[in-house]
């Protein structure tokens, strides 16, 4: 048996999806109705705040954030390691995209020297589903600053830092809830947490082509709503996001217990803290190469990732304008050093184990 390195829907979320679905259906109520409305119940809760806006995307929910932050014409700093989406979103809001030094965390130094007036809002994205253990520093920077802080939180459904969970720490949080996510709405979705009533107010609106209640179009809005489908299959994964993240933490702390000394150095979560489990980063000692290693894995039968980003933004062709000259040395460091090990909620004891025994003997390997 080939082990990936993440796998599909249990058989007992497809059964009850497939009820759901047929309901759905047949009352031919199909976006914006009850299942929108608990799965939005669901999300705020989880990212404890008081509202939740459902969308068709992450990438969306992001845009709508920058939108009714009114970014336009100003400066938003955006880690250099995310995906395409954390800066393409605020280019569309009309900012100007200024990238900062990030590895698995952000690097507070360089987003201090990079503050200025012209800023409108610093995006801190949790990389894997691990959240910095600096970001209490980042939010009292940001206030001191008066700039927005906005958390890109597309891995980080059901982790938290503190006690306070992702989503609690900016003005407002962008969800993604993609097919390959801890919780997923069946293909593509999103949503926004905030505990801004305005905000939300807003978001609701702009996902709606901008209209009022009374169908009045007040914003330059867009058809970005989730389908009640959709929603009705993120409040399963919602419904059951703790047990699942304690899972998956359990997996993540039985692969560093096994697999220290072999050269795989693993994030320090702390005990009164939560990962989503989204991913299972590990860095590479310098001698390791990964290819070899990813290789080697290969030939016991386990698929190793290549990484969460192996690209940061400032090595992406459509970002080349950006921050030209700059150096992104953590950027640079982490995404030439780490590796993502398999990971889902239902891997059983046998599997966890023959990753470990497969891992362990391709460090050797590929030193």
């Amino acid at each position: 048996m080939i082990i990936p390195f993440t796998a599909a829907l249990t058989d007992a979320e497809i059964t009850a999806a497939a009820s759901l679905i047929t309901d759905i259906l047949s009352s031919g109520d199909l976006v914006l109705g009850q299942h929108t409305e608990a799965f939005e119940g669901r999300a705020a809760a989880m990212a404890g705040v008081r509202e939740a806006v459902a969308v068709n995307s992450g990438s969306t929910a992001l845009e709508i954030i920058f939108s009714w932050l009114d970014v336009a014409g100003r400066t938003v700093l955006v880690p250099t390691n995310t995906n395409y989406a954390t800066a393409a979103a605020a280019l569309r809001a009309g900012a100007r995209v200024e990238l900062y030094d990030s590895g698995l965390y952000p690097d507070l130094d360089d987003i201090a020297a990079r503050l200025s007036g012209s800023v409108a809002a610093v995006v801190v994205v949790h990389v894997g589903g691990y959240l910095s253990p600096r970001l209490p520093e980042l939010v009292a920077m940001c206030e001191r600053a008066r700039v927005a802080l906005v958390e890109d939180a597309a891995h980080a459904h059901g982790a938290h830092l503190h006690r306070i969970p992702a989503g609690g720490f900016g003005v407002a949080a962008a969800w993604s809830f993609f097919a390959t996510k801890v919780v997923t709405t069946g293909g593509e979705g999103g949503a926004i947490t905030t505990s801004d009533n305005a905000l939300a107010t807003f978001a609701r609106q702009y996902r709606n082509q901008g209209k009022t209640s009374d169908g009045v179009h007040i914003l330059a809005g867009n058809s970005w709503r989730l389908t009640e489908i959709g929603a009705a299959l993120g409040t399963i994964g919602l419904d059951q996001l703790t047990d699942d993240t304690c899972t998956r933490r359990a997996i993540i702390d039985r692969y560093r217990r096994n697999l220290a000394g072999t050269g795989l150095t693993f994030p320090d979560i702390g005990e009164n803290n939560q990962v989503s489990g989204h991913k299972c980063i590990a860095l590479l000692a310098d001698d390791i190469d990964r290819d070899a290693l990813r290789a080697a894995a290969a030939e016991h039968g386990v698929t190793l990732a290549r990484g969460v980003y192996e690209q940061p933004l400032h090595r992406q062709p459509v970002f080349a304008n950006l921050n030209a000259g700059d150096r992104f040395a953590q950027a640079d460091d982490f995404a030439a050093r780490h590796i993502c090990l398999p990971l889902w909620r239902s891997m059983d004891a046998g599997t966890v184990e023959k990753v470990i025994t497969a891992v362990a003997a391709a460090t050797t390997a590929a030193r």
